[in-house]
């Protein structure tokens, strides 16, 4: 787990000076009913809530019941009823996973959706899931969410797990901070237009 942060960290350049979250996590965990993973954790405490070069985002969970916030949380009901969003890469997915045990951490600009199966085990073994909005699928993968990253960013995939596969072997990654994404546009810089 914190090889795979280290890793990450190595691949990701800060952009900007405002790094990191500080999250109450028991409060959080408490109005979420679940822990969340180590990995995932020390992510949030190094980098916090914001974009890696404006293609993919990842979310803090924020304990409020607004619908409008932006945060981690379980697939909306429209979803969850869609049939077409049950469709898995494994025959025996939805039987197996289930839309309705994901957890969304991330997404991407493609709207490709990532985020955990939440299942009995302990938050470190969740397996991550994958709905790639070019193959309208779900797919599994096994390991933590910094490992996904890690790989991805390495072309360690066998096929780019994401509909978007431009930040695959790509060099000098940049995450931005949602807190210093929009102090710079407010001086109307809008770092991922260059």
């Amino acid at each position: 787990m914190t090889e795979s942060i280290e890793q990450l960290s190595s691949v990701l350049t800060p952009y900007g000076g405002d790094m990191g979250d500080d999250i109450d996590w028991p409060k959080v965990e408490a109005a979420y009913g679940t822990a969340f993973p180590d990995d995932y954790k020390k992510f949030v405490e190094r980098f916090g809530n914001g974009t890696i070069e404006g293609a993919i985002a990842v979310m803090v969970p924020i304990a409020t019941d607004d619908p409008m916030t932006r945060r981690v949380s379980r697939l909306p009901e429209r979803a969850l009823s869609d049939p077409a969003y049950r469709r898995w890469t494994e025959p025996d997915g939805e039987k197996r996973y289930g839309v309705g045990r994901i957890l969304v951490w991330g997404e991407t600009d493609s709207a490709d959706t990532l985020g955990w199966i939440t299942t009995d085990t302990s938050p470190g073994e969740w397996p991550l899931a994958v709905h790639n909005r070019g193959d309208a699928a779900w797919t599994v993968h096994h390991c933590g969410m910094a490992e996904f990253l890690v790989r991805l960013f390495r072309g360690d995939f066998p096929e780019c797990p994401i509909s978007d596969s431009s930040l695959v072997g790509a060099s000098g990654l940049r995450f931005l901070h949602d807190r210093e994404e929009e102090r710079l546009a407010g001086l109307g810089v809008y770092p991922w237009d260059d």
